[in-house]
């Protein structure tokens, strides 16, 4: 006797598992990749900026790096916002898709997640690249994720004015990775 033939419609019917993405394809997803590869150029800008003539091997190998870690941090920051802003997202067409408005993955594993980016993007800009540009990159990510987010974007219109200053940062944590300054050039 042979088995009756089952269909894939009806092996995906009985696995609702198979719909959801991956973990992996969960946690990039709530770095908001395309917000974060426009930061990590914008800062790009700066440290090509910050150096005068065509930059040296050492000095394209310090880009990589103060990008990586760049991104790292600001991946954290979008992360965070994801938890805050996760009941606002689960209503707009424009981010219900987002794992946390969907509820795929906790607040305590996104925050998780969020911190582990943070502490390690940190790390490799004060280990690697300065400890100014680390520095200056952490007080971008209080600034949008939580003096922004938390604070300033349900409190008052003004929110877009006043947290604009962390979206004009990258600049300036590319140049200040380049030269240990936010100073003119010397």
């Amino acid at each position: 006797m042979s088995a009756a033939p089952t269909s894939s419609a009806t092996k995906t019917a009985a696995s609702p598992v198979a719909h959801l993405p991956s973990r992996f394809a969960q946690f990039y997803a709530l770095t908001k990749p395309r917000v974060v590869q426009l930061i990590v150029f914008c800062a790009f800008i700066g440290m090509v900026l910050a150096v005068p003539g065509m930059p040296s091997l050492q000095q394209w190998g310090l880009m990589a790096v103060a990008s990586a870690g760049i991104w790292l941090v600001a991946g954290a920051a979008a992360a965070f916002n994801c938890i805050v802003e996760q009941g606002i997202d689960a209503k707009m067409k424009r981010t219900a898709w987002r794992p946390t408005a969907k509820g795929e993955l906790s607040n305590v594993q996104t925050l998780l997640f969020s911190a582990v980016l943070c502490v390690v993007g940190s790390a490799i800009l004060y280990v690697f690249v300065n400890p100014l540009t680390m520095w200056l990159t952490f007080a971008t990510f209080v600034g949008y994720a939580v003096v922004y987010t938390v604070i300033l974007k349900p409190l008052t219109p003004q929110n877009i004015v006043i947290g604009g200053a962390s979206g004009a940062m990258p600049p300036v944590l590319g140049w200040a990775a380049m030269t240990n300054n936010v100073g003119p050039r010397r």
